[in-house]
Parts: structure tokens; sequence; C-alpha cells
């Protein structure tokens, strides 16, 4: 499969974020109506040139982006307003490019009817977890009059996937027949 391919992290031989890459290909601009980001409106260039594979991409294909970093929590907070502009003001105050917390990468999106959503990439769950940015959205909405539903994990957290691990090895080694030795 010929595709453009970007690095990223200890990948990349200058440690390019992944958020840097989307940033130059324009995914965290909005293209569409609801102030949301649809896909590249012409699929014939690409603004900056991958480091591996074809300068085209195919629309089917698209690009893919491979990278090697630590562990990235990816934590999002529904915030109870159709105000997308008032989600990235919270996303913003929140982040660590923003003044707010350390190791935090959030941004503001539409996420249905009625609800944005705060996005957030935990890039050092173990200094700043989901609990504390909970707590600082929480408070950076209510500061606007705006409510935040409970946070949710887009895929397990580390700790999710260490204790799924050690079930299956636990049924696994069950499963063995003992020996008498």
């Amino acid at each position: 499969m010929s595709v453009p391919t970007y690095l990223y992290g200890a990948a990349h031989r200058e440690g390019r974020t992944l958020a840097t890459i989307r940033r130059q290909l324009g995914y965290f601009t909005p293209n569409s109506p609801g102030e949301q980001w649809r896909g590249a409106s012409d699929a014939s260039s690409l603004p900056v040139p991958p480091d591996a594979g074809p300068t085209t991409p195919s629309r089917s294909k698209g690009v893919v982006a491979i990278g090697a970093t630590a562990w990235v929590d990816n934590y999002n907070l529904p915030v109870h307003t159709a105000d997308v502009a008032a989600a990235r003001r919270i996303a913003r105050a929140v982040s660590e490019r923003g003044g707010g917390l350390r190791s935090v990468q959030a941004m503001g999106l539409a996420h249905g009817e009625g609800v944005a959503e705060v996005a957030c990439n935990l890039l050092d769950p173990a200094t700043v977890g989901a609990e504390q940015v909970q707590e600082r959205v929480r408070q950076l909405a209510a500061e606007q009059g705006l409510a935040v539903g409970e946070g949710y994990f887009t895929d397990f957290s580390q700790e999710k996937i260490v204790e799924l691990y050690m079930q299956i090895c636990n049924q696994l080694k069950q499963r063995l027949p003992s020996s008498d030795m």
C-alpha cells in the first residue's frame, strides 16, 4: 500500500509532535458548518511533504501518521452548550499551551445537538490525570455558566490495559494442564 507517511515523536529525526503534523495538514482548521473539520477539501495536494511514500494522496487511502511516544490517555469531557467557541476557550485554558495544566493538550469540538466537547490528550497521565482535568474543566465551565458532564476515555487507560492483560494471562494459565513435577 503506497500512502503518504508522516513520522512523529521518536520516529521523526526532530521529534515532531502529532499535533504539529495535524496543524500543518489543516486538521484543526474548521472547513464546514458547525465549526468542524470534515476532511481535506482538496486531497490532490499536501501542504507539507510526507517523510515517506508518495507526495500525492489518494482519496481512498488518505495519509498515515506513525510515531513512537510515551503513553497518552485520551480523555474527553462533554460541555452542555451548543457554543463551540465556549468549549474552545475552556480547552485553551486547560491546556499547557494556553497556560493551564502541565502535559495536557486540548481542543474544543462540536459533539452533537446542544453539546460541545473538550477533547484532551494527557501526555503524562501519572502527573496530571483525568480527575484533575475533570475538575479544572468543571471550574472553567462554571465561570462561563456552563455545566460539564462526566468525562470518558476514548480508549482504555494504561492501568485498564494492564488489568485486562493480567486477566487474560490468568485465564490462559488456568487452561494449561497442571504438572506434577
